[in-house]
């Protein structure tokens, strides 16, 4: 259906909002609360059923409701003060009062159509990787459980909602198949979803286990399946806990699959969302060539796509590493475009976890911890499947003295993802809270860790440097300065306390001593 008004037309069959017949960009979610209010014209709809119907019932604050209708306002050259189409009903909800025709579906430019030469402004494909979540199938007979077979994945629908960077079918479409004995790329072709999730629900007794899987539409292979057992009373903490681990699959898994599946594809050929996941697959190698790496395909993603919010925000961690990690020349300049990329992406998509995370991230940079943690705290609130948002609270909390809540918090990122490209830097953080918490033993555990995991870095070395200083480990805690040396950047004792500016003034004493003693 096309909805008309001025000279905006909303075709809810392509997801577009067009401008005298040009399509313009709109957040999807905007999107979404406009083709709402388009189809109830006669009433007020609450915020209730708004958030319902555009974001699946999950909590969302009344700041993120209100940034929803600014965008979608913005997008209709309408504002808070005009309300000249959306129109805010105090305290209760929005209505959509500019006059409203129902044009045709084909409603569109005839010099569009007709050329021979593609439109100068053709819609914007949609390039993100897009999954279908099939009705698991229920083996055993148990009528009074078996609406399990669909309560799951329908949950699970609602929480891979929240990946931004994904594109998930509703469950209107893809319960319309069953996954036992599932043709794969027949389905996948039908509802145009590169990715399938399959899963089984055995019932036996008292007992319950669900089979989850992963697959690649184009070849139908498993990228990734997991099993999950428990008691059926507690089937909502199961269902819960498979909602949480295929999430955070999913985040960490499925990036590094496109990118894999797209690291012969000739530069020119890539989209934006192509340039995305490659530069994700060299983002996390802590390195100054990975890094360079990184940002360049962020750059042509940007490029492609100047509206692709979450490519700024990955610009926003390269520039963070140039100053972090000293991979740069210019650090002042650094710091700044880090800041500068994370305030633009969040303005440009502010309901996206990583967007939030990315400007949570630089704040701490300023020294602006507790107004960075709130950020922090958003995006975990967004994705609390996010390992890496785990572990940025946990970093927080560190800082802040918090030991206990930072070794829970970090335990929950590790828990979520014992395989992340981060865990360097989780268990450096482990070490940390430990030290806070004035548990040398675990300090020490945590310290060997993290020293011994893939791609440690500068900041790693210095926190085991200075555990072992603290327990009389003096070789060990030499070795990590061997290892900072041998990076050749300017990197010691000040650089390191600027940021691990430590809350507690006891704490940070003794943290400055133990350094000392090692002769920074």
């Amino acid at each position: 259906m096309i909805f008309l008004f001025e000279k905006f037309a909303i075709d809810t069959a392509l997801r577009e909002l067009r401008v005298d017949g040009d399509v313009r960009p709109i957040q999807p979610q905007a999107l979404a609360l406009v083709e709402l209010l388009l189809a109830n014209p006669e009433r007020m709809v609450p915020k209730d059923e708004i958030i319902e119907k555009v974001w699946d019932g999950r909590f969302i604050s009344d700041a993120a409701l209100n940034s929803c209708v600014r965008l979608a306002r913005q997008a209709l050259d309408d504002d808070g003060k005009q309300q000249r189409v959306i129109k805010t009903v105090h305290g209760s909800g929005f209505r959509f009062v500019a006059p409203v025709k129902i044009g045709k579906a084909d409603a569109r430019p005839v010099e569009a159509q007709n050329s021979a030469e593609p439109a100068t402004n053709s819609p914007a494909i949609d390039h993100r990787p897009s999954i279908a979540v099939l009705p698991f199938d229920l083996l055993g007979h148990d009528e009074m459980h078996s609406a399990i077979a669909e309560a799951i994945p329908a949950e699970l629908i609602g929480t891979l909602s929240r990946l931004r960077w994904l594109k998930v079918i509703a469950r209107g479409s893809s319960f319309r198949f069953g996954s036992k004995g599932a043709d794969i790329g027949t389905i996948a072709a039908q509802l145009g979803a590169g990715y399938l999730l399959t899963g089984t629900v055995e019932l036996g007794g008292a007992r319950i286990s669900l089979s989850v899987e992963l697959s690649d539409a184009s070849d139908a292979s498993v990228i990734w399946a997991d099993r999950f057992s428990g008691n059926l009373d507690d089937v909502f903490g199961l269902r819960a806990n498979v909602a949480e681990a295929v999430a955070n699959a999913l985040e960490l898994r499925l990036p590094l699959h496109e990118a894999n599946s797209l690291r012969f594809t000739p530069s020119q050929d890539l989209n934006a969302w192509g340039h995305y996941h490659l530069g994700a697959r060299h983002m996390y190698q802590y390195s100054r060539e990975g890094n360079v790496l990184a940002d360049r395909h962020f750059q042509q993603a940007l490029a492609l796509d100047p509206q692709f919010a979450r490519a700024r925000a990955a610009r926003s961690y390269t520039e963070f590493q140039n100053y972090f990690q000293m991979f740069g020349d210019d650090l002042g300049k650094h710091k700044s475009q880090a800041l500068e990329y994370a305030q633009q992406a969040v303005e440009l998509d502010p309901l996206d976890p990583f967007c939030t995370l990315m400007l949570g991230r630089i704040k701490w940079l300023y020294g602006e911890v507790e107004d960075g943690l709130t950020w922090v705290n958003r995006s975990v609130d967004m994705n609390p499947s996010s390992a890496y948002g785990f572990y940025n609270r946990a970093l927080f909390n560190t800082i802040l003295c918090e030991g206990d809540a930072a070794a829970a918090t970090v335990d929950t990122a590790i828990a979520l993802s014992p395989l992340d490209p981060n865990m360097q830097s989780m268990l450096g953080t482990r070490a940390m809270a430990a030290f806070v918490s004035e548990d040398v033993q675990s300090a020490t555990k945590f310290a060997d860790q993290a020293v011994r995991a893939p791609n440690s870095h500068l900041y790693v070395f210095m926190i085991a440097a200075a555990i072992y200083s603290q327990s009389g480990q003096t070789e060990k805690a030499q070795a990590c300065l061997k290892q900072i040396r041998e990076k050749d950047v300017p990197f010691g004792k000040a650089e390191f306390l600027q940021h691990y500016n430590l809350r507690n003034d006891r704490k940070k004493a003794e943290l400055e001593d133990v350094l000392n003693k090692l002769g920074l």
